[in-house]
């Protein structure tokens, strides 16, 4: 067996690598600078900016392996799994990247994926021809600076860029998801970043956004947001009697959400936002109860649950891309009505996303 494990770093130096091809030749030329005495590296040719799809490693005694090259700007620890996921039984995975955590390196040996990383991060295993590389690179990302984002989509930037991204279909410019998200321009740009490198947008250096993956930047959002507080109520009239209110009434604030916010089935619960739930229930004749109860009044994190709200059954109703979150995670959710959210948001974009020109 090969084995080759080299204790030198390889220092990262230059611009951080953007395209696809630039992140991959720089793993590339760790990876060769590494392999033992007498083994050959090779790829098919890529058409810029892609990298190329295959990697090919080779003995001194002719003998060959494949691996599929997944080239990523960034990859954290919770996407490994849908990498290990991607790549069927009988393939092997190498993973590229500009810099790659303690965590996730460790996650991708778990999962028997060989990567490398700009800064000389790398690990190659084979079982035939064995082979088995390693490298140590950098202990920390060295273009991240301090203050830059931590990869987790929290906090109301966070809410109100996503929010904002979701919402709108067509190529955006950052100036122009700045104003339409009502971020500052410096929490713009962060968040823009992370979602760059979790690749759930795609934007040309320095120019426009062209891409939203707008389901999986959801449910990464979903995942991620603070779990907000929430009050139960009884209605004594009954929920029939609450709906009328609400919809006769527009100097209540709320903002409806969950099962019934959707055409899915109808709610023995009323599901909704609201600022001040006390006030709320003060002005329905809401009763207060521990358990169970016919309302449920979540506190906001940020008053993005209040942008650009839809109507449900002549009720006020958070935005289609903020219920689908809601019912995949949260005091809201619900799996199966999540699952049939996602259809319908899927089939329809046009009726739900607005164009930004």
């Amino acid at each position: 067996m090969a084995h080759q494990d080299s204790p030198d770093t390889i220092e990262a130096a230059g611009p951080k690598p953007e395209r696809p091809i630039d992140i991959y030749r720089r793993a590339a030329v760790c990876l060769e600078a590494c392999l033992p005495l007498g083994w050959t590296m090779s790829s098919d040719r890529p058409r810029s900016p892609e990298a190329p799809q295959r990697l090919v490693v080779t003995s001194p005694e002719g003998e060959s392996v494949s691996f599929a090259i997944v080239a990523s700007r960034g990859v954290l620890s919770g996407d490994v799994a849908r990498i290990a996921a991607e790549l069927s039984d009988s393939d092997r995975g190498f993973v590229c990247a500009h810099y790659l955590s303690d965590p996730v390196r460790r996650q991708l040996d778990q999962h028997g994926i060989s990567y490398a990383d700009a800064t000389g991060n790398l690990t190659l295993v084979a079982s035939r021809p064995a082979v088995w590389v390693r490298n140590r690179g950098a202990d920390a990302d060295p273009w991240r600076g301090p203050g830059r984002p931590s990869g987790v989509l929290t906090g109301e930037p966070s809410d109100r860029v996503v929010r904002a991204l979701a919402d709108h279909s067509g190529e955006m410019t950052v100036p122009e998801l700045i104003k339409l998200s009502g971020a500052s321009t410096g929490a713009t740009y962060r968040v823009v970043e992370v979602l760059m490198e979790r690749e759930f947008i795609r934007r040309i250096p320095r120019g426009g956004i062209t891409e939203v993956r707008w389901e999986q930047m959801l449910r990464a959002w979903a995942a991620d947001r603070k779990m907000c507080a929430t009050r139960r109520f009884a209605a004594p009239d009954g929920l029939e009697i609450v709906r009328n209110q609400l919809a006769e009434r527009i100097d209540i604030t709320y903002a409806l959400s969950g099962v019934g916010a959707t055409d899915y089935a109808d709610s023995d619960v009323l599901e909704l936002y609201a600022d001040d739930p006390d006030d709320f229930a003060g002005a329905l004749g809401l009763r207060p109860v521990d358990r169970g109860g016919d309302v449920v009044v979540a506190i906001p994190w940020s008053p993005v649950v209040f942008d650009r709200m839809d109507r449900a059954r002549s009720l006020r109703s958070v935005a289609p891309s903020h219920v689908y979150a809601d019912l995949l995670s949260g005091p809201f959710r619900d799996q199966e009505a999540a699952e049939h959210m996602r259809a319908r948001l899927t089939a329809d974009e046009a009726h739900w996303r607005r164009p930004i020109h």
